[in-house]
């Protein structure tokens, strides 16, 4: 792909820190950032929200996205939706299970 053709898709190209995480997929932040020659704190501040990558690396961000057919406008579609984070999501259903656990523990042994 062209330098001009990326820097105008990275210029149309909103990274928001959601497309960010989805772009990352499973890889971890440091190994993003090796894949764009940035930081693995630089990949949590876009992530964040703390920061916008800046022109050069929304360049890159594209590019990635281009070489793996990276959907941008991909979205649930039918009964499903999606709420929030899934790994917070998980970490809340795992604490929220413990206080039951314990709970019922507690009930049982009064």
């Amino acid at each position: 792909m062209s330098d001009t053709r990326t820097q105008e898709q990275a210029q149309e190209t909103s990274w928001t820190p959601h497309l960010i995480r989805q772009l990352r997929g499973k890889r971890t932040q440091a190994a993003f950032g090796a894949l764009l020659g940035a930081a693995k704190s630089t990949v949590w501040r876009w992530e964040a929200g703390q920061v916008r990558p800046d022109a050069r690396y929304a360049a890159r961000l594209t590019e990635l996205a281009a070489h793996e057919h990276f959907r941008y406008d991909w979205q649930l579609v039918g009964s499903m939706s999606l709420h929030g984070d899934l790994e917070n999501a998980t970490a809340d259903i795992a604490a929220l299970f413990r206080t039951s656990l314990e709970r019922t523990s507690h009930q049982l042994m009064a």
